[in-house]
């Protein structure tokens, strides 16, 4: 009696070399190649798994927590990555050359996890840097001493989506004479205030905003210019350290803030910026407008100096 069969596939040879370089083209292809198909999987959407954690974070107030849950995710997207790459090149060198491929282990699905891989992640990744969160390096003493060159920070962009600016908020803007620039700076003035200097000190409405001195303690570990100091400038949103040097800010005579922009100063008031008497800042540009802030200052992540520094930016 005649029997009917199935062709089974012949034995290849499963290569650890193919594999990692299948999991590095996509977190979990070399799972697929090997046969596990599952883990492939499991695997590889773990890898888009991180974005929804970093909405969530950017969209809650700024605490050490929400960083670190940033953090953690994009340390353990990292973890996934480097297991999927050791395990796949152990497994595929276990298996050797008995396996019989399935019915997935097809170039076209390959192709496919590489599509998707390649596609996906760089669209979310650039979806988060334009509409969530953004990482910066300062590159100036402008907003010295809260921030410092070198410091890495991270502008939280869904801030002013769900709040309005306040005083005191230091902000990232689009600089308006090259908008390829950005400029950093805090917002002492809002919409519809009136804005002056008078003797170094920053009125609004026709009140000072007091500044209170610093114990000599706390300003020993600052690389200072000669005959500046640090001085606590303080609002109705908190107070926060600004530079100050032997001789006060020209003054500047009122203003009225207009409506839809808002009035930015540097910290290190003698600052003068990349251009002489360009202070990158209100004196020089006039009130930005509110279209051109990119997002709120809320973190440093990696800091130039002591790693006490590390965590939530706010007012002192």
């Amino acid at each position: 009696m005649n029997m009917l069969s199935t062709p089974v596939s012949a034995s290849q040879t499963r290569r650890p070399v193919l594999a990692v370089l299948l999991s590095v083209a996509a977190t979990g292809l070399g799972h697929v190649y090997c046969g596990r198909l599952l883990k492939g999987l499991i695997l590889f959407f773990a890898g888009f798994a991180f974005a929804p954690i970093v909405v969530f974070a950017a969209q809650n107030a700024a605490s050490p927590l929400m960083l670190s849950v940033v953090i953690l995710s994009l340390l353990l997207l990292l973890g996934v990555f480097l297991y999927a790459l050791v395990d796949a090149g152990l497994l595929a060198r276990k298996i050797g050359s008995d396996y019989r491929p399935k019915e997935y282990n097809r170039w076209y699905v390959y192709l496919l996890f590489i599509v998707v891989a390649l596609t996906y992640p760089t669209n979310l990744a650039s979806s988060i840097r334009d509409n969530v969160l953004q990482a910066f390096k300062i590159p100036t003493t402008s907003m010295a001493p809260a921030i410092l060159p070198g410091d890495r920070v991270l502008l939280n962009k869904t801030r002013y989506r769900l709040h309005r600016p306040q005083r005191g908020d230091v902000v990232i803007f689009v600089y308006p004479d090259d908008r390829r620039l950005f400029y950093m700076k805090r917002i002492v003035g809002l919409p519809g205030e009136r804005v002056a200097i008078r003797d170094g000190v920053v009125h609004i409405n026709g009140r000072p905003l007091p500044q209170k001195e610093m114990d000599t303690e706390s300003q020993m570990n600052l690389d200072l210019p000669p005959g500046a100091k640090i001085v606590m400038e303080e609002s109705d949103n908190g107070s926060y350290p600004i530079i100050v040097g032997p001789e006060p800010l020209d003054d500047m005579a009122e203003v009225v803030v207009p409506h839809g922009r808002c009035f930015v100063l540097a910290d290190n008031r003698q600052w003068k910026g990349n251009h002489g008497e360009n202070f990158g800042d209100s004196r020089y540009l006039g009130p930005i407008p509110l279209s051109d802030i990119k997002g709120r200052l809320d973190y440093i992540y990696w800091p130039a100096q002591s790693l006490k520094r590390f965590g939530v930016f706010h007012n002192q």
